[in-house]
C-alpha cells in the first residue's frame, strides 16, 4: 500500500495541473511495439501514430483515410484504391503506393508473427499501378477486406532492409497519423505532438501524454487531483463524477466482453455437458448489476454488438437443477465432502485471470464460490499479465470483442486452424475444435451476400451454443469521464479494452 502511494504521488508530481495546450490521457495498454502489425486491438498509441487506407467515422461506418476512394468488382475478388496524393510520413517523406505494396506483403511474410495475417490469407497479388493507384486481387472472396485495410501502413523507405520483428523502429515509429511520437518512458508515459501535416483535419490539440495506468480507479484519483484529462474509470466510481461540475461523463458502447475460457486439453472440460453444466449454473445479470454496477449487460455470444446478431438465439438461463442434471449425465457424483467426483478423482480445476485487471480478479472469485455450489473446486487464480500461458492453464478470464467485421474477432478466435498450438498467430487458446463451427465461419468469411453471411454466424452462434468454448458472462459499457473545458469528444462504440475513445483525438481541444 505504501509503495502505491508513493509511486501515485511520483505521478501527480510529474503532470500536477496540465498546460492549456496538452492533454493528458490514462492508457491501460502500453504496447511492446508501437507497429500496427503487431497490434492485438488494444494500443491507442498505434491508432493515434499510424493510419490504414479505410477508418471507421463516428457512426461505424467505413469511411476513406489514406484511400480517397475504392472499386470491388462483382466477385469480390479484385479491389482498386485512388490513395491520397497530399500525405507526408512523419520524417516529411510522400507517401505513395509503394508503402501500401510494402506493408500488405510484409503481413503475407511466414517469418512475421502477426495476430492480423489472418486478415491478409487471401491477397494473390498486390500491383501498383503508379504512385497513388494500387490493385489488390484476393484467390478468394473476403467481404471483411476494407475493415481489415484499417490496419496501420508502414513507410518502406525506413523498414524495407530491417527485421520487422525486432527493429529499432518498433519503439521509435515513423508513421502518417494525426500524432507523431515525442518520447516514451516505458511503464510511465508516452509524449506525443501534432502532426503538422496531417491530411483529414488541422490538429486542435498540440501534445498528448498518454499515461500508462492499470488500474481504472486509480485513472479515477488521478482526474479529481487534476494530473490527468480524460480517462476510463472504474464503474463504482463513476457516480462520483455525475454532479462534479468539473467534469463530463460519456457511457461508452462496447463490443468487449468477459468469458472464462475452458481449455478442452483438461481431463474435465473436454465434456459438453461440463460445459454446458457451468454455463447454466451462473446468473449472469446478478453479476453485471452489483459488479459492473450497469455499465453493461448480459453477454451471451460473441456477437451481440455487430450487425450479425441474430434476431432470436438460444441462450443458457440460469438454472441450478440443469446443471447438475448435465453434471450427472457426465458421470459425476459427490462425495462424503460434497465434492463432485468421477473415477475416482475430484472435478477441480483453476481458473487464470491476470492480477492488473480488477474486473477479471473479481469475475473468477465470483465463479470460484458459484461453482463450488454445484461441487466443483474451481480455484480462482491471479497471476500479472504475462506470467503465465494461456494455453497450458485449465481457464483464463478472457476479454474479446470486435467493433468491426463480426469475423475479426470469432475466426481467430473460435476456428481450429487458429489452434494457438498448431499457429502461432492464432487465438483459440483453449485448442476448442468444432467442425460445425469451421464450416459456418469459413462460409460466413468468404460469402459476398451479407443475408449470407448473417445466416452462417447464426449457425455458427446455434453450434456455440451446442457446444461451448466459452462461459459468456458480460458486455462492459465503459465510463469515459473527462474535464470539463475539453470539447471535441465523441461517443463511439469500443473495442476490447475500451479502445477507441482517442478515434478522433486529432479534433479534441482544451478551453
Amino acid at each position: 500500500m505504501l509503495r502505491f502511494f508513493m509511486m501515485l504521488f511520483c505521478a501527480m508530481s510529474l503532470f500536477a495541473t496540465t498546460p492549456k495546450d496538452t492533454i493528458v490521457i490514462a492508457v491501460e495498454n502500453e504496447p511492446e511495439r508501437i507497429n500496427p502489425l503487431f497490434s492485438e486491438d488494444h494500443d491507442v498509441a498505434i491508432g493515434l501514430v499510424f493510419s490504414g487506407l479505410t477508418r471507421f467515422d463516428e457512426k461505424m461506418n467505413l469511411a476513406p483515410d489514406l484511400a480517397s476512394s475504392w472499386k470491388v468488382s462483382k466477385d469480390g475478388l479484385e479491389y482498386e484504391f485512388t490513395l491520397r496524393d497530399d500525405v507526408l510520413w512523419h520524417d516529411g517523406t510522400k507517401f505513395s503506393a509503394k508503402d501500401v505494396e510494402f506493408s500488405i506483403n510484409a503481413l503475407k511474410d511466414e517469418k512475421l508473427n502477426s495476430p492480423s495475417k489472418v486478415n491478409f490469407d487471401a491477397v494473390k497479388e498486390v500491383k501498383i499501378i503508379d504512385d497513388y493507384h494500387i490493385k489488390i486481387t484476393l484467390s478468394k472472396p473476403f467481404p471483411p477486406f476494407l475493415d481489415a485495410l484499417s490496419v496501420g501502413i508502414l513507410p518502406k523507405h525506413l523498414l524495407e532492409k530491417e527485421n520487422l520483428n525486432t527493429t529499432k523502429f518498433n519503439q521509435n515509429p515513423i508513421g502518417t497519423g494525426s500524432y507523431k511520437l515525442k518520447q516514451w518512458k516505458q511503464g510511465q508515459y508516452m509524449i506525443l505532438e501534432a502532426n503538422e501535416n496531417y491530411y483529414l483535419s488541422k490538429v486542435k490539440t498540440p501534445k498528448l501524454i498518454l499515461k500508462h495506468i492499470k488500474d481504472p480507479s486509480v485513472s479515477a484519483i488521478e482526474l479529481k487531483n487534476e494530473t490527468i484529462d480524460v480517462a476510463l474509470v472504474d464503474f463504482s466510481l463513476a457516480s462520483s463524477f455525475k454532479n462534479d461540475k468539473n467534469f463530463k461523463i460519456i457511457q461508452m458502447p462496447s463490443a468487449d466482453y468477459r468469458a472464462l475460457m475452458f481449455n478442452l486439453d483438461n481431463e474435465f472440460l473436454k465434456d459438453p455437458k461440463v460445459r454446458l453444466a457451468l454455463n447454466y449454473a451462473i446468473d449472469k445479470k446478478v453479476i453485471v448489476d452489483s459488479l459492473l454496477h450497469s455499465f453493461g449487460s448480459v453477454a451471451n455470444h460473441p456477437l451481440e454488438k455487430s450487425w450479425a446478431n441474430p434476431d432470436n438465439f438460444s441462450t443458457y438461463h440460469y438454472d441450478v437443477k440443469k446443471a447438475n442434471e448435465l453434471l450427472k449425465q457426465a458421470g459425476f457424483v459427490k462425495n462424503k465432502n460434497g465434492i463432485l467426483e468421477k473415477d475416482g478423482k475430484e472435478f477441480s480445476f483453476e481458473m487464470y485471470a491476470m492480477s492488473d485487471d480488477p474486473l477479471r480478479v473479481a469475475l473468477v472469485n465470483i465463479l470460484q464460490s458459484e461453482f463450488l455450489k454445484l461441487g466443483v473446486k474451481a480455484k480462482a487464480i491471479a497471476k500479472p499479465s504475462g506470467s503465465f500461458d494461456y494455453t497450458k492453464i485449465d481457464s483464463f478470464l478472457v476479454g474479446w470483442g470486435s467493433p468491426y467485421d463480426p469475423d475479426f474477432h470469432t475466426f481467430r478466435v473460435f476456428a481450429s486452424s487458429e489452434d494457438a498450438a498448431l499457429n502461432s498467430s492464432g487465438w483459440n487458446f483453449g485448442h476448442y475444435q468444432n467442425a460445425k463451427v469451421d464450416k459456418a465461419l469459413l462460409n460466413a468469411r468468404n460469402s459476398l451476400d451479407v443475408n449470407q453471411r448473417k445466416k452462417h454466424y447464426k449457425e455458427f452462434i446455434q453450434a456455440l451454443h451446442e457446444d461451448p468454448a466459452f462461459l459468456f458472462i458480460a458486455y462492459i459499457d465503459y465510463p469515459l469521464v473527462f474535464r470539463a473545458n475539453i470539447s471535441g469528444i465523441k461517443s463511439h462504440v469500443l473495442g476490447h479494452h475500451g479502445v477507441g475513445f482517442t478515434w478522433n483525438a486529432y479534433e479534441w481541444s482544451k478551453n
